[in-house]
């Protein structure tokens, strides 16, 4: 597979339990974690904000734009709730497109870009241009690949 695209929305900086934003919001999250939980096991690394993530239900070989629809799918029937989290709280849609030459097609209409205004939203868009072939190994392989940040 040329490409692999993955999208998720991310709430931090609050101060209480993750479990109130998932409360709040009536979605259970695809992860959570709490102030000084490691970031990974194999780190001694640890968080420093509490963190709520919610991601795109779409499979990895669909576009861009369809993972940002994915999300706000989700969140639309408490899209009044996430608004009024995001008035107090960081909200972020990280996108990672994974390609081994594959030119990908980065494009965000109208809507994409309102809703995410609405939800005072910041967009990460990390793209990662891996050696041919390896694509299918990226994530079980030891490889580093390059990162470049849009």
């Amino acid at each position: 597979m040329p490409l692999e695209i993955l999208a998720s929305l991310t709430i931090t900086e609050f101060n209480c339990d993750p479990q109130n934003i998932t409360n709040k919001l009536k979605i259970i999250p695809t992860k959570t974690w709490k102030i000084g939980d490691r970031i990974n096991p194999k780190t001694t690394l640890t968080r420093k904000h509490n963190g709520w993530v919610l991601d795109s239900k779409l499979s990895k070989d669909n576009d861009l734009e369809s993972h940002f629809k994915s999300l706000f799918y989700q969140l639309q029937p408490v899209w009044e709730s996430l608004q009024e989290i995001a008035y107090h709280y960081d909200i972020e849609i990280s996108c990672v497109i994974y390609t081994d030459g594959e030119i990908p097609t980065i494009h965000l209409d109208k809507e994409i870009i309102n809703k995410s205004h609405q939800i005072n939203a910041e967009i990460d868009i990390d793209l990662y241009v891996l050696p041919k072939n390896t694509l299918c190994r990226t994530i079980e392989s030891e490889q580093t690949p390059q990162k470049i940040n849009l």
